[in-house]
């Protein structure tokens, strides 16, 4: 039945992300996002339920036991690809693909009622998931998983050829953590360090020191990353800087390190700035948790993919961070990734000014949702 009905939907999923990209908004400020998306279910004869602030959902059918999700906000990034319906928000850009995950799900919506298929969902367009603590804890507490047994999501991704499909049995994405810190010294001189405690040498010995943790405090199998992203000091020549401050990432798949991980990197600190009498101050925040698949929805969509696309299981997890994994902390799902880099996979990275999708792949995800409704949601 999906099959033969979704091709004429084609042109309004295009339509549809085309739009969304023109209005990204950021963390809790979707708001014309939100106005938009309210607009186009009220025309189904749909109404949606307000929740997180700028999020919203709604169920088509009686009593839905799944529930499908995507992600609204966009990314403080100026956009570059000179496409004709670029960001009209200076500095704002829909760089990871949330436009084609609300695009997919509104078209999927729209081919339930239009073609009065029986099936029962409840579709989640949720704010704020590049920016930790993200939106999925608030859209939970709100509600948004009650009665629902099974939970999938689908992420676009131009580096996958068109048509590959890429998940994992059990953790499929990691742990992420992000942490600020100011190392403050003794100014001075340039030309008399050792009158100084000098800040930004403390910083490097920190910075060199943090990789210690990878290669020799942890099993060599577990999986982890520590990247300093930002570091900032003085603007003179001549002139050692009283402070440095830095920010970074940690990111990694197992839960006992996950725990141990401020303190490891805490007591390095401590020891570098110790040694030369300076002062430290970390403020280590823990972000998303590691986003493990339920084994059996895996299989599920295995069995969909089955003959159209090319389903891969990877062997190792993706070092990204997700906040879907909260919802599958709390009910059964899947994440996958769905290819959008048309035929050689190579079209652009997301979280950059110039990312950009084969927009074809966006049936391929509204297949996929349309055939796990038709598996989970059906009510003849």
């Amino acid at each position: 039945m999906v099959e033969r009905i979704i091709n004429e939907y084609k042109d309004e999923v295009i339509r549809l992300r085309r739009e969304l990209h023109r209005i990204p908004e950021l963390a809790f400020e979707e708001f014309k996002t939100s106005e938009f998306i309210k607009k186009y279910i009220h025309s189904l004869g749909l109404k949606p339920i307000n929740c997180n602030k700028t999020g919203l959902y709604f169920d088509i059918g009686v009593n839905p036991e799944i529930a499908l999700r995507a992600d609204m906000d966009g990314l403080p990034i100026n956009e570059e690809t000179g496409l004709q319906f670029s960001s009209i928000h200076p500095n704002k850009m829909h760089a990871c693909g949330h436009d084609a995950h609300m695009a997919m799900l509104l078209v999927v919506s729209k081919i339930i009622i239009e073609k009065k298929l029986p099936y029962s969902v409840r579709c989640i367009f949720q704010p704020s998931e590049e920016r930790i603590p993200g939106g999925a804890p608030g859209m939970i507490k709100e509600g948004v998983l009650n009665g629902i047994k099974r939970i999938f999501g689908l992420h676009i991704e131009p580096s996958l050829k068109t048509g590959e499909i890429i998940t994992k049995k059990g953790a499929f994405m990691a742990a992420s953590d992000e942490m600020d810190i100011w190392i403050k010294g003794k100014g001075g001189h340039a030309s008399t360090p050792e009158k100084t405690q000098d800040s930004i040498y403390l910083a490097s010995l920190f910075i060199t020191s943090l990789q210690s943790i990878v290669s020799r405090r942890k099993d060599a199998n577990t999986p982890l990353v520590i990247t300093i992203s930002s570091i900032k000091a003085g603007s003179v020549y001549n002139i050692i800087p009283e402070e440095v401050y830095m920010m970074g990432t940690v990111r990694n798949i197992d839960e006992n390190l996950l725990e141990k991980s401020p303190f490891m990197i805490e007591k390095i600190l401590d020891g570098i700035t110790s040694t030369f009498d300076a002062d430290y101050y970390l403020n280590y925040r823990r972000g998303y948790p590691v986003l493990n698949n339920d084994n059996d929805s895996v299989d599920v969509l295995k069995e969909i993919c089955k003959g159209k696309f090319d389903f891969k299981e990877i062997p190792n997890p993706i070092m990204g961070g997700e906040d879907f994994a909260y919802y599958l902390k709390n009910v059964k799902g899947c994440f996958a990734f769905l290819g959008a880099g048309g035929k050689e996979g190579k079209m652009s990275e997301l979280h950059t000014e110039n990312m950009n999708f084969d927009e074809d792949a966006m049936m391929n995800g509204v297949y996929i949702f349309l055939k796990l409704c038709e598996r989970y949601g059906r009510k003849d």
